[in-house]
């Protein structure tokens, strides 16, 4: 018994150390560049080059933001429902922290924005504001709020689609929850305001 304990002893111990050293030692198959403490990570080459479309989306998709910001300024002059003015001001809250950043990715990839929304985007507005306040004024800015947000999930779609850089592609994605949220949003007082 003993030679038999004897001999499996170092074996034991020699399995033991086997399994230990394997389950420290890193995986021969996952090699990974290390950035310098406090780099960021390597993007990707994808990211460096923004296509058309990525161009498109992005001067877009700012005229947009510019638009929703101004669009929910308009409401906070305009409107007394209390409602409809909290949404305004979480529009222009989201719309201006979306457009931060997409200004600085278009920086990065150095496309120029224009600076102001298009001129059909100010006409939605000004045809609106043409209103009076109160109830009238406040159907026509949610319809206007409602058209705009759908065009926008609507542009989010195709940059997801043909879009080429992944800045933007992540820009866009992470955009969207907050765009369907504000549509739902409007929607709901929308229908609140109809009945």
């Amino acid at each position: 018994m003993r030679t038999a304990r004897s001999h499996l002893a170092p074996a034991g111990i020699a399995a033991v150390l086997a399994l230990t050293v394997s389950a420290t030692a890193p995986a021969a198959t996952t090699v990974r560049p290390v950035a310098a403490p406090g780099a960021a990570a390597a993007p990707s080459v994808q990211a460096f080059h923004a296509s058309g479309q990525d161009r498109a989306y992005l001067r877009q998709a700012h005229r947009g933001n510019l638009a929703e910001i101004a669009a929910g300024k308009a409401a906070l002059r305009r409107s007394h429902d209390e409602d409809v003015r909290e949404i305004a001001w979480r529009l222009i809250r989201d719309h201006r922290k979306l457009d931060a950043r997409l200004r600085e990715v278009a920086h990065r990839l150095r496309v120029s924005l224009p600076d102001a929304p298009s001129a059909a985007q100010r006409d939605d507005l000004d045809a609106v504001l043409a209103r009076r306040s109160g109830h009238r004024f406040d159907r026509a800015w949610l319809r206007l709020e409602a058209g705009a947000h759908e065009q926008t999930l609507t542009l989010i779609r195709r940059e997801l689609r043909d879009g080429h850089s992944g800045w933007v592609r992540d820009l866009a994605r992470d955009g969207a929850p907050a765009v369907r949220h504000h549509l739902r949003e409007v929607r709901a007082e929308l229908d609140r305001h109809t009945r």
